[in-house]
C-alpha cells in the first residue's frame, strides 16, 4: 500500500531521485558482478588451466549480470578459404550446444543458427563495431530447426578487439526490455579482459607451435648431419668445439658432453699440436686442410682421415670451422696390404733382374763409382733412339710423360740418396712419340757391405695396362649399375609403398566415414593413391620391362571414367601453373573395353605429367578417339598435345631412350630422370602398339600412340564384392606385431567396428611375452621389424601357440618371400599397400 501510494505522497523531485538511486543500484550490482566475473576468470584459469571450463563460468556471468536469457562467447579463426571462421567456447542454453557439437562436430559455427544469431554476428565481424537490435528478425536457416531454435527478441554483439584486430565476438540475447549502448561502457572491463585473454591464449598456442617445429627442426639437422661422416664436429676460430654429431660415439676419443665447450689441446691430447698447426693454416689461408692419423688409444687400431674447413655463407663476425672426420681404417687396411704386395712383388722381380729376360724388357746399371748408365738394347728400342744416344740422368727422365715425370725423378732421387728401391707405372714417350705404359725398377746392389750399384728394369706394359684400365672401367661401370638398380628396388619396395600403406589405408578410413561434400576428395585420393601404387609396382618390374617378361592384364576398363579421372588428377598441378587442361573425346568412343588399366593409365599419366611439366602457358589436350572398328575389336588413337616448349627435331627419337632428356638444362630447370618416356614406348610397344611425336621447337608438341583393344560382352549380373557387417569379428582376439606406429594405427581403425580385440607388440621379442600371458585366436605379423623379425618369431609364435592362425603383412614384394614363408609353413600373405577389403577377407574366412 505505503509503495503504491509513495509516488503520489512524495514530491516529483524526490521520485527523480528515488529512480536515480535505483539505476545507481543496478549499476553497482553490474560492476560487482563484473569484478566477480573477473575474479571468477582469472581463479578458474589458474586453477585447472582449462580455457574452455572459464569461458562457460564467464558467459554464465555475462549472462547474470546483463540479465539475458542466451547468448554465446566465440574466438574468430581463418578458414581454409581465408575468411573469418567462428569457433564457439561457450553458449547457452547448453542444451543447443550439446546438440550442435552432435550434429556438427568441431565445426561450431553452424550452432549460432540453434540461436537464431547467426545473421547478426556475421554483421558483427564484418563491421568490428558492436551491434544492438532490440527487434531482430529470425535467421532465413533457423526454419529448418523449428524445435531447437531460440525465440531472439533482442540481440547485442560486441566484437572483441585487441591491437586493432577482431580475435572474437560476445553475443547476448533476450533480454526483458531490450539492450541500451550503456551497457557496452559497463561491460568494457570483461570485455578487454576477454580479449586479453584471447591474444594470450593465442600467444601461447602460436609460440608452442613455433617451438615444436623448432625442436623438430634441430632433430632433424642432427640426424641429417649425424648420416654425413663418421665425425661432424664444429669449432671456433678459438679452437673451442661448440657442436659434436657422430653416428657412433665409440669413434669418439670421449663422450661428446665432455667435448663440447672444451678447447683443442683439452680434448686430443697429443694431436693436439698436429690440429693446432692445420687450423692455424687454415685461417691464415681459407684452404681446407686434410691429414689422415691412427687413434691415440693403443687399444683400438683405427685410422681417421681428417677435413678442415670453413664454413661459408656465414655473415657474423666470428669464424667458424667445420670438422670433418671419417673412418678410413678399412682403406688403410687395403693400402699397407697393397704395400706388402708390392714389396713381395719388387723381390720377385729383383730375382728376375738377374736372369735374361725375354719379351720387352730392358735393364739398365748406374755405376755409382763413375756415374755411368748403361742401358740394354731393348731400352734404345723401346725409345725409339740409336745406340750412339747419350745415356744420362736427364736425358733417361725426358722419356716420361710430362704429369709422370716428377714422380719417376723424386724415386730415383730416393733411391740414389737413400737406398730406396722403387716399382712404377707410368706412361712413357719415345723420341719418335710413341706412346706406351711401362713399368720401370730400381733396386741397390751391395757387394760387401758397400752399395756399388743401382741396378733396374724398364717393361712395356702397354697392353696389359689398357686391358687392365678397360676392365677396371668395365667392372666398376657393372658394379655400380648392379648396386644403383639393388638401391633403387629396395628403397623402392621398403620405403616408398610402407608410407603409400598408410596413404591407402586412411583414404580407405575415410571413405567409410566422410561427409558428403567430401566424396569427390576423397576418390580422387584413392585413384591417386592407388594409381601411384601402380606407377611403382611398374618401376620395380622395369628390368622385365626390359626382358620382355611383363604380364598385361586382360580386364573390363570404363574409358571414360578412366580419362575422367586422370585429367581431374592433373586439374589442380595445371590450375597452378596457370594452363587449361581439357579432353576431347570421340562420341562413338565404346564406353568399355578389355585391356590393363594400370599400364595404360602409366602411359597417359607419363604423357600428361610430361606436358603440364613444359609447358609454361597456353594449354594442355588429352584427345581420344576410335580409329576402326571390326566386331569386338576397335584400335583407338590417343594425343597428349601441349603449347610447351617443344622438342628440336634431332632429339625427337631420343628423347625416347632411357635416362635420356632433351636438354642437359632440362633437369635442372624441370626435374626428372628422362626414364618416364622409355617406360612408356615400352608399355605401348609391348601391347603391340606404337608411339611417335610431333614437336616444333617454341610451339610445343603433340605425343601419338595407338592400341588396339578387345570389347567385351556385358552382362546384366555383376558381381558383388561381399559386404562385411559390423561385428563380424566379435569377440576374435587378434595381436598386431607391427613397428610402424601409423601402419598399426590404420589397422585398428580398420577394424574398429569389426569387434575384434586387439593387443598390439612393436617387435617379435614383444610379441612372444604378450602370446605367454594371453591366448589369441590369430596374428597379424609384419617381417621387417627391430630386435627379432618376423622370420625369426613365426617359429616360437607356432610353438607358444600352434592353432593360432598367422596373417603376414610386408612391404617386400621380392620373389622369395612367399617361399620362405612356405618352408615356415604360413600361407596367407598381403603385401603392403594393402586393401582393408582383403584383410577384412583374410580374416573372416578363420571366424567361426
Amino acid at each position: 500500500m505505503l509503495a503504491s501510494t509513495l509516488p503520489v505522497l512524495l514530491p516529483e523531485a524526490a521520485v527523480e531521485d528515488i529512480t536515480e538511486i535505483s539505476a545507481l543500484r543496478t549499476k553497482l550490482q553490474q560492476l560487482s558482478g563484473i569484478m566477480g566475473s573477473l575474479a571468477e576468470m582469472h581463479q578458474t584459469l589458474a586453477l585447472h588451466k582449462n580455457l574452455q571450463l572459464t569461458m562457460e563460468h564467464f558467459l554464465q556471468n555475462l549472462l547474470t549480470i546483463t540479465g539475458s536469457e542466451t547468448g554465446f562467447v566465440g574466438e574468430i579463426t581463418t578458414s581454409y578459404q581465408y575468411l573469418p571462421k567462428l569457433i564457439l567456447h561457450a553458449a547457452a542454453p547448453a542444451a543447443y550446444l550439446q546438440e550442435m557439437k552432435r550434429r556438427y562436430f568441431k565445426d561450431q559455427e553452424p550452432g549460432l543458427q540453434f540461436l537464431n544469431m547467426d545473421a547478426l554476428t556475421r554483421e558483427v565481424i564484418k563491421q568490428a563495431t558492436p551491434i544492438i537490435n532490440n527487434s531482430p528478425e529470425p535467421d532465413e536457416i533457423s526454419v529448418s530447426y523449428p524445435d531447437l531454435s531460440v525465440t531472439l527478441s533482442a540481440y547485442l554483439g560486441i566484437p572483441i578487439v585487441y591491437n586493432h584486430k577482431i580475435l572474437g565476438v560476445i553475443g547476448l540475447g533476450n533480454k526483458p526490455g531490450g539492450y541500451s549502448t550503456t551497457i557496452i561502457d559497463t561491460l568494457q572491463p570483461l570485455i578487454q579482459s576477454y580479449a586479453l585473454l584471447l591474444f594470450a591464449n593465442n600467444q601461447e598456442r602460436d609460440r608452442n607451435r613455433a617451438e615444436k617445429a623448432n625442436q623438430q627442426t634441430r632433430a632433424d639437422l642432427d640426424a641429417l648431419i649425424g648420416t654425413l661422416d663418421d665425425i661432424v664436429m664444429e669449432m671456433n676460430e678459438y679452437k673451442i668445439f661448440t657442436k659434436v654429431w657422430c653416428n657412433n660415439d665409440n669413434l669418439l676419443f670421449q663422450p661428446k658432453e665432455q667435448v663440447v665447450g672444451r678447447s683443442m689441446t683439452e680434448v686430443l691430447g697429443p694431436l693436439a699440436p698436429v690440429f693446432d698447426n692445420l687450423t692455424d693454416i687454415l685461417l691464415r689461408t681459407g684452404e681446407t686442410q686434410e691429414y689422415e692419423y691412427r687413434d691415440i688409444r693403443q687399444e683400438i687400431n683405427n685410422w681417421y682421415g681428417l677435413k678442415m674447413s670453413l664454413l661459408k655463407n656465414h655473415n657474423g663476425p666470428n669464424k667458424r670451422i667445420l670438422i670433418l672426420i671419417k673412418n678410413i681404417t678399412s682403406r688403410m687396411r687395403d693400402e699397407i696390404a697393397l704395400r706388402q704386395t708390392k714389396a713381395e712383388l719388387e723381390r720377385n722381380l729383383h730375382l728376375l733382374n738377374i736372369s735374361q729376360q725375354m719379351g720387352a724388357i730392358g735393364g739398365w746399371e748406374f755405376n755409382t763409382a763413375t756415374s755411368e748408365i748403361f742401358w740394354t738394347k731393348q731400352i734404345f728400342e723401346l725409345r725409339e733412339v740409336s745406340a750412339d744416344y747419350p745415356v744420362t740422368l736427364q736425358s733417361s727422365a725426358a722419356f716420361y710423360h710430362p704429369d709422370d715425370r716428377p714422380v719417376f725423378e723424386e724415386a730415383r732421387r730416393q733411391l740414389l740418396e737413400n737406398q730406396k728401391p722403387y716399382c712404377l707405372e707410368l706412361r712413357h714417350i719415345s723420341a719418335k712419340g710413341t706412346p706406351t705404359w711401362v713399368k720401370t725398377m730400381g733396386i741397390p746392389v751391395i757387394t760387401k757391405g758397400h752399395i756399388t750399384h743401382f741396378r733396374g728394369i724398364i717393361m712395356d706394359i702397354t697392353n696389359q695396362k689398357v686391358t687392365e684400365l678397360e676392365l677396371l672401367k668395365a667392372k666398376e661401370c657393372a658394379e655400380k649399375a648392379a648396386q644403383a638398380r639393388s638401391e633403387f628396388l629396395s628403397v623402392m619396395s621398403h620405403e616408398i609403398r610402407t608410407p603409400l600403406n598408410a596413404i591407402i589405408g586412411i583414404a580407405g578410413i575415410l571413405e567409410d566415414n566422410h561427409l558428403p561434400e567430401n566424396t569427390e576428395v576423397i576418390q580422387s585420393l584413392q585413384f591417386s593413391s592407388k594409381h601411384l601404387l601402380g606407377l611403382i609396382n611398374d618401376i620395380l618390374d622395369f628390368n622385365k620391362i626390359e626382358a620382355g617378361k611383363i604380364e598385361l592384364e586382360h580386364i573390363p576398363i570404363h574409358l571414360p571414367d578412366l580419362i575422367h579421372g586422370i585429367a581431374s588428377n592433373y586439374q589442380p598441378l595445371a590450375k597452378a601453373k596457370g594452363i587449361k587442361l581439357y579432353t576431347a573425346v570421340d562420341h562413338e568412343l565404346p564406353q568399355n573395353i578389355l585391356g590393363d588399366p594400370v599400364r595404360l593409365g602409366q602411359i597417359l599419366n607419363n604423357l600428361i605429367n610430361n606436358a603440364i611439366k613444359f609447358t609454361q602457358k597456353g594449354s594442355v589436350c588429352i584427345e581420344v578417339h576410335q580409329e576402326d572398328c571390326h566386331g569386338n575389336r576397335t584400335h583407338i588413337g590417343f594425343t597428349i598435345r601441349d603449347t610447351g616448349i617443344g622438342i628440336p627435331a634431332d632429339m625427337q627419337d631420343k628423347v625416347f631412350e632411357t635416362f635420356v632428356q632433351a636438354e642437359a638444362a632440362t633437369t635442372r630447370r624441370h626435374g626428372g630422370t628422362g626414364l618416364g618416356l622409355a617406360i612408356t614406348k615400352k608399355l605401348v610397344e609391348i601391347q603391340r602398339g606404337h608411339i611417335h611425336v610431333e614437336s616444333t621447337p617454341g610451339k610445343g608438341s603433340a605425343f601419338h600412340f595407338t592400341l588396339g583393344f578387345d570389347i567385351p560382352v556385358l552382362h546384366k549380373k555383376q558381381h558383388t564384392p561381399k559386404q562385411y557387417p559390423a561385428g563380424f569379428l566379435d569377440n576374435m582376439s587378434l595381436l598386431v606385431v607391427e613397428d610402424n606406429v601409423i601402419n598399426v594405427r590404420i589397422i585398428e581403425m580398420q577394424l574398429k567396428k569389426s569387434g575384434a580385440r586387439i593387443t598390439t607388440a612393436t617387435n617379435g621379442k614383444q610379441a612372444l611375452e604378450r602370446l605367454k600371458e594371453q591366448h589369441f585366436d590369430g596374428i597379424i605379423l609384419d617381417l621387417h621389424m627391430p630386435e627379432m623379425n618376423g622370420y625369426e618369431a613365426i617359429p616360437h609364435i607356432k610353438m607358444i601357440q600352434p592353432d593360432a592362425f598367422i596373417i603376414v603383412l610386408t612391404a617386400d614384394i621380392m620373389p622369395d618371400v612367399r617361399e620362405k614363408l612356405a618352408i615356415l609353413h604360413v600361407t596367407d600373405l598381403l603385401p603392403k599397400p594393402y586393401a582393408a577389403h582383403d584383410l577384412f577377407k583374410a580374416l573372416a574366412k578363420y571366424y567361426e
